[in-house]
Parts: C-alpha cells; sequence; structure tokens
C-alpha cells in the first residue's frame, strides 16, 4: 500500500467510547483495504477506558506508519452527536466514511465507496450492512435496501427513502464540505445527527446506494443493549448507559419525528415528514419489537404510544403488533430473516422512490 496523500480522498471517521477490546478488529479491517487515498481518525469520547484505547490505536500508527492514523481524546465527554460532528471538523478527507468501534469494514469496502465517488460525487453514500455476533464474528442478518445499487436524484422522494435507512452508522458516508456546510448542534441528544444531515444534503446534492455489504455491525448474540449513551451530558435526560427502557425507545422515536419536522420547515418541502413517518412505520417492525420482550401491558402501552405518532394510519405497523404480541418475537424475526434471504433484499412497502437502478459491469 502506497502513503496516503495529505488531503486524502476518504477519512475513516471513528467515534470511539470506552471499548479497547474490539477496536484491534476494527482497524484490522480498514488497514487491510485494497484502497489507499484514506485516512484513519479515531476521536476517543473522553471514556474510562480512553487511554487503553490509545494504547491500540498506537501500536497501529507505529506498524502503519504508511497510513496516516490520527487519535484524538476529547477533554469532555461530547456524546454520539457532537463527537460525530467533531470528526467531521478534525476530518481533512473530502468524504466521512463512519464505523462504530466495534464494527468491521468489508473486504473491498473503501474501494467501492471511491468508485461511487468518482462516477456520481453524491452528497450522501448509503450502503448494504450485515449484523454479526459480537465474539464469532458470524453474519445472522443483511440489511440490502434494494436488489441493486440506486441514484437517488436530490429532493424530497430521496429524502424519504434515506431517511430512515441512515440510522445506522456503519459505513455510512457524507460530502465533507457539505456537513460542514450544515453543522448544528440543534439535535444534539437525539443520538440522530447523521438523519439531519441526510436531510439537508440531499435537498441539493444527490445520494446514492451501495447493494453490496461495505460494512459489519457486531451485536452480543440476544441483541441485548450493550450502549453507553447517557453519559454525556446532551444525553442524561434521555437515554441511560446500558438500558432500553419503553420511554427510551419513545425518546428515541420522537428525535426522528422531530428533526423530519424540522426538515419540512427549514426545507419548505411540504408533506416530508409525513412520508418519513409513513415509511417508519412501514418498517416499524425493529421499533416494536425491542420492546415485544416486555409484560404485555407494558407492550401494549407502548404499542399506543407509537398510535398517537402517527403510526395508527398504518395496516403493516399493526400486523406487526399482533404477529409479535400472539406468536412472540423469535418466530416474527425468523420468519422475517427467511423473507429476506429469499428474495435477498428487504421487500420495498409503500409508495417510496427505489430511485435509478445503476448497472455494473
Amino acid at each position: 500500500m502506497t502513503m496516503t496523500k495529505e488531503k486524502p480522498l476518504i477519512s475513516v471517521c471513528i467515534p470511539a467510547f470506552n471499548r479497547p477490546e474490539f477496536m484491534s478488529d476494527l482497524l484490522e479491517s480498514i488497514v487491510s483495504q485494497n484502497y489507499c487515498n484514506f485516512e484513519i481518525l479515531i476521536s476517543e469520547d473522553n471514556s474510562p477506558k480512553s487511554f487503553e484505547v490509545e494504547e491500540v490505536v498506537n501500536s497501529y500508527i507505529n506498524e502503519y506508519t504508511n497510513i496516516k492514523i490520527t487519535f484524538t481524546r476529547n477533554s469532555e465527554t461530547m456524546g454520539y452527536d457532537g463527537n460525530f460532528r467533531h470528526l467531521i471538523d478534525i476530518s481533512n478527507g473530502q468524504y466521512c466514511v463512519f464505523m462504530g468501534d466495534d464494527d468491521l469494514l468489508c473486504e473491498g469496502a473503501l474501494l467501492k465507496i471511491a468508485k461511487v465517488i468518482d462516477e456520481f460525487n453524491p452528497g450522501v453514500i448509503l450502503r448494504s450492512w450485515a449484523r454479526a455476533n459480537r465474539e464469532t464474528k458470524t453474519v445472522e442478518e443483511i440489511f440490502r435496501y434494494f436488489d441493486g445499487d440506486r441514484l437517488f436524484k436530490a429532493g424530497k422522494d430521496g429524502i424519504v427513502t434515506m431517511y430512515r435507512r441512515s440510522v445506522a452508522i456503519a459505513g455510512y458516508t457524507v460530502k465533507r464540505d457539505l456537513a460542514k456546510k450544515y453543522s448544528t448542534e440543534r439535535f444534539d441528544g437525539t443520538l440522530l445527527y447523521q438523519l439531519y444531515l441526510t436531510g439537508m444534503i440531499l435537498s441539493e446534492n444527490d445520494g446514492y446506494y451501495i447493494s453490496n455489504l461495505v460494512a459489519i455491525m457486531r451485536k452480543d448474540s440476544n441483541q441485548s443493549p450493550t450502549h453507553f449513551f447517557g453519559t454525556a451530558k446532551a444525553e442524561r435526560d434521555r437515554f441511560k448507559p446500558g438500558e432500553l427502557k419503553e420511554s427510551q425507545s419513545l425518546i428515541f422515536i420522537d428525535g426522528m419525528i422531530e428533526i423530519a419536522n424540522y426538515l419540512e420547515d427549514e426545507l419548505k418541502i411540504p408533506n416530508l415528514n409525513k412520508g418519513i413517518i409513513k415509511d417508519m412505520a412501514n418498517y416499524s417492525y425493529p421499533l416494536l419489537s425491542v420492546q415485544s420482550r416486555k409484560p404485555f401491558w407494558s407492550f401494549f402501552r407502548y404499542y399506543i404510544s407509537l398510535n398517537k405518532k402517527g403510526f395508527w394510519k398504518n395496516i403493516y405497523f399493526h400486523i406487526y403488533y399482533l404477529a409479535l404480541a400472539i406468536l412472540g418475537v423469535n418466530y416474527c424475526t425468523k420468519v422475517i430473516l427467511w423473507i429476506k434471504n429469499y428474495l435477498n433484499y428487504t421487500p420495498t412497502l409503500g409508495k417510496i422512490s427505489r430511485g435509478k437502478k445503476i448497472d455494473k459491469e
């Protein structure tokens, strides 16, 4: 691999917090890429194990002297959104590719992203990603939104399609100058800063979806919450580390709706929020399943709360709830996985834009 340029095309940005045990796997997946025009930035958010994270990173800095790897430690804990924005500020690349600190980059991922940048110059790039067992790294579910690469023209339709699909951070890619242009602290604490960026940037620049796997997010086998959200001041009134209570799920969904409402007002796009909420309801199974193991009345109360947020108009939302309440999350998830594996992509529900299909050689 040749020396990375001073102003690389890509900055691989890693917002890190308290997970030194996974950093080596992530960095190994990045330094082994068959692409060289990139830098790696790790911003550790002042966690108790920040020096342990730094030690892992330094071992890679010393070994891979031909790759620009930068470690920074925040003097105060910024939280997810603030640290995300900080990485954009300190990056040198034309594009920022984000990775969670326990994620993995797939083989050839950066080259795929670079080719899309060179040909289409999009403002936002989404990708297929997989969920894998945290320890074994065995892939358990693939999230492939469409049956091929897609180009989404700037405007309402592209925003509606790419908004909810921007939640997962692994491999999320954004054009740096546009991200800088729309920088704001307004939504700190929502854990959803990338959704805001997606909406604002796609109002003026095209978006692109890569159908091949780009990144892997690792989860515990039972998908129990292991996060540290709620540590930063901006997050404390909304979340608590290691918890995912009914109220916290609702706060997260409120954040998605709050940003959607802001985008409609700021961009002056009529019914943008309705389109986004409709798409959220069409694919509300994960929003429901995350609370479906709770006692019946607790889950029912959560279901009613989502009804009041505008989901009641959607037939899929009610089907998901009844299936989870009657059949249970394990059986329902197996059925959904079978459908996705059979089709090799997630079925399109509702009248969202599918963009322009791009034929690849």
